[in-house]
């Protein structure tokens, strides 16, 4: 499952990646013991477990190498009343190749009212990417 989680993490991949019917008979034929999981207790179970250990060996990695970034908040998972936004950093490297990573997800009852700017603020000043900002959309 760690695989499958930097897999769709890592390439910003749809989460509804999870339950599509291609996934499922590619993985029967790959490894017909493991049995995939639903979306939502895939992202309250696995990634809640690795997002942390990703975060360190991807994230603040490529952070580094950039003295501006980009925000966007970017539709991850739609499906009926559960939405979840990416928040998307973007930014050009030293090699001058353009990035973007995503630094956090929330759910889009989160993202009403007062709560998301507290959010937002914690979750930049977590990678240190407060300071960086040009802009936001």
């Amino acid at each position: 499952m760690e695989d499958l989680t930097h897999l769709i993490v890592k390439n910003h991949f749809p989460m509804h990646l999870i339950e599509s019917q291609q996934l499922k008979i590619f993985n029967l034929h790959l490894c017909p013991r493991v049995v995939l999981p639903f979306k939502k207790p895939f992202s309250r179970n696995f990634l809640s477990k690795l997002v942390e250990k990703i975060k360190q060996l991807y994230v603040l990695l490529a952070l580094a190498d950039c003295n501006y970034v980009t925000t966007s908040f970017d539709l991850w998972m739609s499906k009926g009343v559960y939405d979840i936004y990416a928040l998307v950093i973007k930014f050009l490297g030293f090699d001058w190749q353009p990035k973007h990573i995503a630094i956090g997800l929330f759910e889009a009852s989160n993202t009403s009212r007062h709560a998301l700017p507290k959010d937002l603020i914690k979750l930049l000043c977590k990678y240190d990417s407060r300071e960086k900002i040009i802009t936001c959309v």
